[in-house]
């Protein structure tokens, strides 16, 4: 929502917890791009680079090659401060792996969007609401899968989704 993305690119967990159908149910109704990706923890935010989709991936292995594939566990929706219009799906098990994993991408790689991240407050989360609600998300449901690949995306002109290539943590 007011975001000019297109063509740029960020690094994000895909989720597909056995029941994903949920979410997906919030988000197709509040959640402005929800027909252009799936359910989704955001690494990084959209970044504009210089760095090759080349250079990016054997950067990008480098750093995966440090992580095991770890269980992720999400529950309770919060509203983030500023952003009435917003809900997030919590991470609540193993959010220091993504927030280190996210650390290590921006200083290493696209360390002049650090400043961008933090300004921001990086919490990583799932969106399911980004425009206004008729009604309050009521989700009570514990999501839970493990985490054994980052998906890079290209964000095309019309919010979709370009799929660049997965990266496999270390098994």
């Amino acid at each position: 929502m007011g975001f000019d993305n297109s063509n740029k690119r960020d690094v994000l967990i895909m989720v597909d917890f056995p029941n994903i159908n949920k979410i997906k149910e919030i988000q197709k109704k509040y959640y402005d791009i929800a027909d252009k990706i799936g359910p989704h923890i955001a690494v990084t935010f959209p970044f504009d680079s210089d760095i090759s989709d080349e250079d990016l991936y054997e950067k990008l292995s480098k750093i995966a090659e440090k992580y095991k594939p770890f269980k992720i566990t999400c529950r309770g929706v919060s509203t983030p401060a500023g952003e009435p219009d917003y809900r997030f799906l919590n991470v609540t098990e193993n959010i220091d792996i993504i927030r280190s994993m996210s650390d290590e991408i921006y200083k290493s790689i696209i360390p002049g969007e650090l400043e961008h991240r933090d300004k921001h407050n990086y919490v990583p989360h799932i969106s399911l609401a980004n425009m206004p609600l008729d009604e309050e998300i009521e989700l009570d449901d514990t999501f839970e899968m493990t985490v054994d690949s980052l998906y890079v995306e290209r964000i095309g002109s019309n919010d979709e989704s370009i799929k660049l290539y997965d990266i496999r943590l270390m098994e």
